[in-house]
């Protein structure tokens, strides 16, 4: 008696013939041809996001004294200039690095005060849930002390 072919491998083999018979560029393959843009030859040139700053942008008045800076030396379109000019473009630019060093700070102090608020707040929960089971907190400090003995 020849081995019979189970229904799944003869599910399969007729499956992989239909697939043969389709020509190459099938329903399915010009879809995701259509959907993804890298199969757009425009996509590859050019974005339709845009990307950089543009010039109106770069001298933006949020920092006033760097835009002073640049416009100070784009005056003169190369390092050439009096003694007087340099030194105020050092000044302008320590005194945009100063105010930059407040912010940081100011930044710092605040993440500082944050993260002492949250250990209040945890160490408040801790506090409430010993209140709450006293003999399930001294039974976990039990554990933690034995494990840690262990350990030495």
């Amino acid at each position: 008696m020849a081995p019979q072919k189970s229904p799944a491998v003869v599910a399969l083999e007729q499956e992989q013939a239909a697939q043969n018979r389709q020509p190459a560029d099938a329903e399915l393959d010009k879809g995701l041809k259509d959907t993804f843009p890298a199969s757009d030859p425009v996509s590859t040139t050019r974005t339709s996001i845009p990307t950089g700053v543009g010039p109106a942008e770069s001298n933006s008045d949020e920092s006033p004294r760097v835009a002073e800076a640049l416009a100070a030396s784009g005056d003169t379109g190369s390092y050439a200039g009096s003694a007087t000019e340099a030194s105020e473009e050092v000044q302008a630019l320590r005194r945009e690095v100063a105010r930059l060093r407040e912010s940081a700070a100011e930044i710092g102090y605040a993440s500082v005060r944050v993260a002492q608020s949250e250990a209040e707040v945890v160490l408040d929960d801790v506090r409430d849930r010993v209140r709450k089971r006293p003999l399930a907190a001294v039974g976990i400090a039990a554990l933690i002390g034995y494990i840690w003995g262990l350990t030495r």
